[in-house]
């Protein structure tokens, strides 16, 4: 599956594979899945790396929140994005943090994340101060040329309703950048996102409970290669009490939602056990980080990049399994 080098981008250092002149699908029927969980997708990010790299071709993506970003990347076959977003652009002062919380554009500023970093004008991006900047424009022409979909879930504010988008309803990067933002939208910690008129939560609260296994069943697939963002055998413990008061505070006029939030840690569980079960019949490849590194907020670029460049390594060392499960 392994092609020749293509020239690297933008002045980086990251290679880049031959996927984005190859693109027709070469894995079969089988759906690929990104798990979601901030920044710890800094490490899944490597494992994206070495997907293109290797040239694995997959008909269909899911993601939700940070998972939602890479399985766009994946479609734009866009590895430099990729490490950006999560090992750079947590740097820029404008991406987040408590002075950003403080003022109500959440913890993580997902509006100028998703919105003005992702849709700058590449005569903007290409100027030498904005050399980070310039990594984060989204290839919409490979994206728009690519025969993979993607599926990008967020949860409905005020029916606690999981919505669904497709690539048929996000044909160019507003679109795109708008949905993986309503997907990133993490409870208590960053602002609703309004698309169409309607705002959203997280994607992780919904009925995918952060793994999109259910979607991409009851779409036909019955083979699913699933990239992780928590160990192998971990699960969620019951929400703290304080944590409960404060989602009650908070989701006050919105009761449905309320419920979501309480009812995803077992319903998060009961799905591992359900992808563990099928990893034991083969149905399912997770790939699940040997140790996970950073945790959901961490904002160091220093600890994100070392999670990247574990995640990469990892996964390279696991390619010639993917290969082999996959030819299965």
């Amino acid at each position: 599956m392994q092609g020749p080098t293509c020239p690297r981008k933008r002045g980086t250092n990251l290679p880049m594979s031959d996927a984005k002149h190859n693109l027709a699908p070469n894995t079969g029927s089988v759906a690929l899945i990104f798990e979601g969980g901030g920044m710890r997708n800094a490490y899944t990010a490597g494992v994206l790396q070495a997907l293109l790299e290797e040239g694995f071709n997959f008909p269909k993506v899911y993601g939700v929140s940070a998972g939602a970003e890479l399985a766009a990347d994946y479609v734009s076959r866009d590895i430099t994005r990729a490490r950006g977003m999560f090992c750079e652009a947590p740097g820029l002062p404008e991406a987040g943090g408590i002075a950003m919380f403080l003022t109500g554009r959440g913890f993580f500023n997902t509006k100028f994340v998703f919105g003005e970093l992702s849709e700058i004008s590449v005569s903007e991006a290409s100027k030498p101060e904005r050399s980070v900047v310039a990594d984060l424009v989204f290839d919409e022409e490979t994206y728009a040329k690519n025969p993979c979909d993607l599926q990008i879930e967020a949860l409905d504010l005020k029916t606690a309703e999981t919505r669904a988008w497709t690539k048929s309803s996000m044909p160019n990067t507003a679109e795109v950048m708008r949905r993986i933002e309503a997907s990133c939208s993490y409870p208590v910690f960053t602002p609703p996102t309004t698309v169409d008129g309607r705002a959203y939560i997280d994607g992780g609260m919904g009925t995918s409970h952060g793994v999109c296994l259910e979607s991409a069943r009851a779409d036909g697939f019955e083979r699913f290669f699933i990239v992780r963002t928590r160990e192998r055998g971990f699960r969620l413990k019951p929400l703290t009490l304080a944590k409960r008061a404060l989602y009650r505070l908070c989701y006050a006029p919105y009761p449905e939602v309320y419920k979501a939030l309480l009812a995803r840690p077992a319903l998060y569980n009961a799905q591992l056990d359900e992808i563990d079960r099928l990893e034991r019949e083969g149905t399912v490849y997770q790939f699940c980080p040997k140790v996970m590194p950073v945790s959901y907020m961490t904002a160091s670029t220093t600890k994100l990049k070392a999670a990247y460049e574990s995640g990469l390594a990892q996964a390279r060392g696991e390619v010639d399994r993917w290969r082999a499960w996959l030819a299965g």
